[in-house]
């Protein structure tokens, strides 16, 4: 069953035992993978960036110590075509009060990287970074093909287009770094954090607004006219 179909199934209520049993099951598993073996693992700087960034175990304890403090939410999510799972901040009075983590039905290392990128953005959140969004979704990018590469996951079932074939390029090299025992945390080079970025900003789901009227803060044009080059950091 593809992402798309479980989604489908949970939210019709197929294989609900309990009522809210799923998503308390679904918090407990996003929790086990910011503290698991990869979270703690993943670590790199981004020297080019507009700001200082360091990811590293930090990065997701933070994540998870502001989901069991509330700070965060966990609710499940019908993947889509333009996203596998998201990051909401509050927004509109009908909204919830917390940002939260939008997760699909976790059935294997791609959804569980999924996780760990939307938690990425979710630490950004947190920390209030001024991060511009192309950069943002770069360092998500990198964290996802870590967390592929660290688990085996087959690069063919991940790897077929951009931008996570510019991503794998990042994670090889930072990986050679790991096994080359280089101490402390290594920087991703510039040159491969450059194309990256232009990969991300040529990728239709950041280059084509999902609404009409609807920014575009990480795609080519995101600061065309104006319009915002960052996602909303409120904490």
């Amino acid at each position: 069953m593809d992402p798309v179909q479980a989604s489908i199934s949970l939210s019709s209520g197929k294989g609900r035992m309990k009522k809210g049993r799923p998503v308390m099951a679904m918090k407990d598993r996003v929790l086990a993978l910011l503290r698991g073996h990869e979270a703690a693992r993943i670590r790199f700087t981004v020297p080019s960036a507009s700001v200082p960034v360091t990811i590293n175990h930090v990065t997701f304890t933070t994540v998870a110590n502001a989901i069991v403090a509330g700070k965060i939410g966990v609710s499940p999510f019908a993947s889509t075509t333009r996203a596998l799972a998201e990051y909401h901040q509050p927004a509109g009075p009908t909204a919830p009060s917390t940002g939260q983590l939008m997760v699909p039905p976790i059935l294997g290392r791609i959804e569980e990287a999924a996780v760990m990128h939307e938690s990425t953005h979710a630490f950004f959140d947190l920390t209030t970074s001024n991060i511009t969004a192309t950069e943002e979704e770069a360092v998500s990018y990198i964290v996802t093909a870590l967390y592929h590469r660290m688990t085996g996951l087959t690069p063919t079932r991940w790897t077929g287009a951009e931008p996570f074939i510019s991503a794998k390029a990042v994670a090889d090299a930072l990986l050679s770094q790991y096994q080359a025992g280089v101490s402390g945390v290594p920087a991703v080079q510039a040159g491969q954090f450059q194309t990256l970025m232009l990969a991300v900003a040529l990728d239709p789901t950041y280059l084509i607004p999902a609404s009409p009227g609807a920014g575009t803060p990480a795609g080519l044009f995101g600061g065309f006219l104006g319009g915002p080059v960052r996602y909303v950091h409120n904490g």
